[in-house]
C-alpha cells in the first residue's frame, strides 16, 4: 500500500445503516484506499445518496490502534418528510439499514422454533442422525455479553437451546449479519470471550437472490459441549448418535 494513500476503515454503524456501504464492503472489504481525503469524502457523499441513511468520514482518534487515516461511520439521519404524492398513488421508501439487517435475522429465526438453515447447521454440528427429532427453542432477547477491561458489549441476535427427547443437549448464541456486514475487532473479541462458555454461531446471510432464494455461510466460535447427564436414566448426545 502506497504511503500517500488515504486509508479508510469502514465501521459497523455505516454498514448496518446504509445498504450501499454494505454492498461496497461485500465486494471491496472494510478497508478502503483513496488518492486523497477529498476523494474519500466525495465517496461518502455518493454512498449517502445511494443508500437510505447518511454516512460520513470521521477522523481517527490519536489513541486508536489502527493504521487507518479515518473511519467511515453512520451519521444521524434527517427527519423524514411526508412525500408530495397522494397516498393512493404509492409512496416509495428506501430500505432502512436496520430493516436490511433484520432480513437475515428474520429468515433464520422466524417460524416455529427455528427455520431450516439454523436447524440444519445445529444438526450438522452435533452430528445427529437425520431421523432423530430435535427441539430448538429460540430466545430472541438473550442477555448482552460484556468483559471486564474490554469496552462496549456484544448483543447476540438470538440464543438457541437444543433438546432431544426433552433433555437439553446443547446451547448456542448467534450473531447474524445480512449482506456484507462484518465483525468489528471489539465485537469479535467479545464473541470469542463468550464462546469460552457457550459456542457462538456466526451466520452471514446473502439476500441478493431474494425472493427466490438466499445463501447462508456459517462460522462457529468455541466447541459444542456434550455433557454426560447426571441422571442415570438419561442418555448423553453420543448415546443418541449411537442408539442401542
Amino acid at each position: 500500500m502506497a504511503d500517500d494513500e488515504f486509508r479508510v476503515e469502514v465501521k459497523a454503524s455505516a454498514i448496518d445503516r446504509n445498504s450501499a456501504v454494505a454492498e461496497l464492503v461485500a465486494s471491496a472489504g472494510d478497508r478502503l484506499s483513496y488518492d486523497a481525503e477529498g476523494d474519500a469524502r466525495a465517496d461518502a457523499a455518493e454512498l449517502t445518496r445511494r443508500g437510505e441513511s447518511p454516512v460520513r468520514i470521521q477522523s481517527v482518534a490519536p489513541q486508536d490502534d489502527t493504521d487507518a487515516d479515518a473511519y467511515l461511520v453512520g451519521a444521524s439521519a434527517t427527519r423524514a418528510t411526508i412525500p408530495a404524492a397522494e397516498p393512493d398513488d404509492g409512496w416509495q421508501f428506501g430500505v432502512d439499514a436496520s430493516q436490511y439487517g433484520a432480513l437475515g435475522e428474520t429468515l433464520l429465526t422466524a417460524g416455529d422454533g427455528t427455520t431450516r438453515p439454523l436447524a440444519l447447521y445445529v444438526r450438522h454440528d452435533l452430528d445427529v442422525d437425520p431421523d432423530t427429532s430435535l427441539a430448538i427453542d429460540v430466545d430472541e432477547s438473550p442477555p448482552a455479553v460484556t468483559r471486564p477491561g474490554t469496552p462496549g458489549r456484544w448483543q447476540p441476535d438470538c440464543a438457541l437451546s437444543v433438546a432431544i427427547a426433552g433433555r437439553t443437549v446443547a446451547r448456542y448464541r448467534c450473531e447474524i449479519k445480512t449482506g456484507g456486514g462484518s465483525l468489528e475487532r471489539s465485537q469479535r473479541e467479545l464473541i470469542e470471550y463468550a464462546a469460552r462458555e457457550t459456542p457462538v454461531i456466526y451466520a452471514r446471510v446473502d439476500v441478493s437472490g431474494l425472493p427466490r432464494e438466499y445463501e447462508v455461510s456459517f462460522e462457529q466460535f468455541g466447541d459444542t459441549s456434550r455433557d454426560t447427564p447426571t441422571d442415570a436414566n438419561q442418555r448423553s448426545l453420543d448415546d443418541w448418535a449411537d442408539p442401542e
